[in-house]
C-alpha cells in the first residue's frame, strides 16, 4: 500500500477505534469497496467535476452512511485524493480484521466459488488457524480448474495448472 493510502486507512481505523466502530465501520467500508470501480475512481480524479459536485453526488448516494466514513470521502474529495479510496479502504479493512482477530484468505479460481465450497474452505483455514476467516473469491480463468489459495504470505495452490506443471517436471527429471 502506498503511504498516503497507508496513512489515512491507519488514521480512520484509529478514529473507528476510538469511537468503538470497528466492526459497524468495517461493514460499511467493505459495501463501498465493492462499489469503487473505475468508473468511481475517475470521477473522484476527475477535475472538471467541481468537489462540491462530487460532495452532492455523494451525499445522495451515501444516504444513511455513517457520518465518519462520509467526512473521509469528503476529506479525500478537497484533498484532491479521491483515487487512493480504494486503497484506503482495503488498508481500513485490512486494520480492522486483525484487530477483530479475522483471517483474510484470498482464494482464486477458474469460476466462481459456490458458497458451499467457500464454506470449506473457510472452515479448513480456521481449523488450521484458529481464527474466523473472511473469504475472498477472484476469477482467473488461466488456472482450468482448482484453487490457489493465499493466506498472509503462503500460497496454497491446487490448481489444476499448478498439478500439470509438476507432472510436466517430474516427467522431464524422470527423462534424464
Amino acid at each position: 500500500m502506498n503511504q498516503i493510502a497507508e496513512r489515512y486507512a491507519q488514521a480512520f481505523f484509529s478514529l473507528a477505534k476510538e469511537e468503538d466502530k470497528v466492526t459497524e465501520l468495517k461493514g460499511e467500508a467493505t459495501i463501498l469497496k465493492a462499489a469503487c470501480d473505475r468508473d468511481l475512481v475517475r470521477l473522484l480524479d476527475n477535475r472538471a467535476v467541481t468537489k462540491d459536485e462530487k460532495k452532492a453526488l455523494f451525499a445522495e448516494t451515501l444516504v444513511g452512511a455513517d457520518r465518519d466514513l462520509v467526512h473521509l470521502i469528503y476529506l479525500l474529495i478537497d484533498e484532491g485524493r479521491g483515487r487512493w479510496l480504494p486503497e484506503i479502504l482495503d488498508g481500513f479493512i485490512s486494520y480492522c480484521n486483525e484487530d477483530l482477530d479475522i483471517q483474510e484468505v484470498m482464494v482464486y479460481s477458474a469460476r466462481p466459488l459456490t458458497q458451499a465450497e467457500a464454506d470449506k474452505i473457510a472452515e479448513a483455514v480456521r481449523g488450521k488457524l484458529g481464527k474466523d476467516v473472511e473469504i475472498a473469491n477472484r476469477i482467473d480463468e488461466s488456472l482450468l480448474a482448482g484453487t490457489r489459495i493465499f493466506i498472509n504470505d503462503r500460497v496454497y495452490d491446487s490448481s489444476l495448472k499448478a498439478k500439470i506443471r509438476t507432472l510436466k517436471d517430474e516427467m522431464l527429471k524422470e527423462s534424464w
